[in-house]
């Protein structure tokens, strides 16, 4: 998830410098645009001043008479005038494309969606539009959407809570993860605030005992406990791969919109559900790491362990818009024929995309 938002934080923050650019890029051809005409201006009347000069020189060293010399002042003022005019005119159409072509590009992409422009042609697309707009925004009951969801694992012994606290697993390193599919219903046609929640999902959950301990499994007694291994254990990992299907009750307070009809928005705003799931526990094993004599050794060891191959249990969330915090439940223990009365218990963040 860290990546996650690390992407998301540098695609918006390189949308927004592209944006920032495009905005400097035209603003900064304006104002040179708008300067040329000013240079051009100005070295016209300078030359204009300078051709007046001369003539007034001719003048007073008497090479032309003060009739020729007004006539020549007035044609240099003519050639300047029109100079000015014919230099200012390729700048103001450069400058009225710039901005022509600003206009364009905000009109295809606000005032008209439904239409757009390549090389100079206009194409009106509207009907696939309003195709796709109305399969985008139809009120449909149902949806469905990929879920996502990342936490902690443990056991709670004999029903108490408070047994986390003094657990033979490790808290930070005991996790559970869940890849799946939901759909959401919407219970009521024209209100939205009820809906029915379902789908399937794959769950990794993981143990990591304390104490350089592991699972053993006495033959005889047909039970499965923790044991104190005589080498030292670099790693001590138990691992569960199971398949449920869950089924909440959500109460949404999100807020439909209206365009031309009400249209209802489940995964935009605050909601809470709960529920319950049943499911099949897939495969088990346990996996072990040490070293003896500098030699590291990994064991891994698969087999049914004694654990409940079918599951069920209870589970609740509260989130909004995409994201939730969840906590799931089992009412089943982990192990068959187990002394002590131990139940996974699992909460973390739930999304669904």
């Amino acid at each position: 998830m860290k990546q996650i938002f690390y992407l998301t934080f540098v695609t918006l923050f390189l949308f927004i410098s592209v944006s920032n650019a495009q905005k400097q890029s035209f603003e900064e051809k304006t104002k040179v645009l708008k300067i040329r005409i000013e240079k051009i201006t100005t070295n016209e009347r300078a030359n204009l001043k300078e051709a007046i000069k001369q003539i007034n020189r001719r003048l007073n060293k008497n090479e032309i008479s003060a009739t020729e010399a007004q006539k020549l002042k007035e044609k240099a003022a003519n050639n300047s005038a029109l100079a000015i005019k014919n230099k200012v005119a390729v700048v103001e159409k450069q400058l009225h494309d710039l901005i022509q072509n600003k206009v364009e590009s905000s009109y295809y992409k606000k005032e008209n969606s439904k239409r757009f422009s390549i090389g100079g042609v206009d194409i009106d697309y509207s009907k696939s539009y309003e195709r796709r707009h109305r399969y985008k925004h139809r009120n449909r009951r149902t949806s469905g959407s990929f879920v996502f969801a990342f936490g902690l694992n443990n056991l709670i012994t004999n029903n108490a809570v408070g047994s986390i606290e003094n657990s033979d697993f490790n808290f930070w390193s005991s996790h559970y993860l869940e890849i799946g599919s939901d759909n959401k219903t919407r219970i009521f046609k024209n209100n939205g605030l009820f809906y029915i929640d379902y789908g399937f999902s794959l769950v990794y959950n993981t143990l990591h005992p304390k104490n350089n301990q592991f699972f053993v499994v006495d033959k005889v007694l047909n039970k499965t406990f923790l044991q104190v291994n005589n080498v030292n254990l670099d790693k001590s990992k138990f691992k569960n791969v199971q398949l449920l299907l869950s089924v909440f009750l959500e109460i949404n307070f999100s807020k439909p919109y209206n365009e031309d009809k009400v249209i209802f928005k489940p995964n935009r705003g605050f909601k809470i559900g709960f529920g319950g799931f049943i499911g099949l526990n897939l495969k088990t094993k346990q996996i072990l790491k040490y070293k003896i004599d500098d030699i590291k050794t990994k064991n891994i060891t698969k087999g049914d362990f004694n654990v409940n191959n079918f599951l069920y249990g209870i589970n609740a969330f509260v989130g909004i818009d995409d994201t939730s915090l969840f906590v799931r439940y089992n009412l089943n223990q982990l192990f068959n024929n187990s002394n002590l009365n131990q139940k996974s218990i699992a909460f973390g963040l739930h999304f669904n995309w």
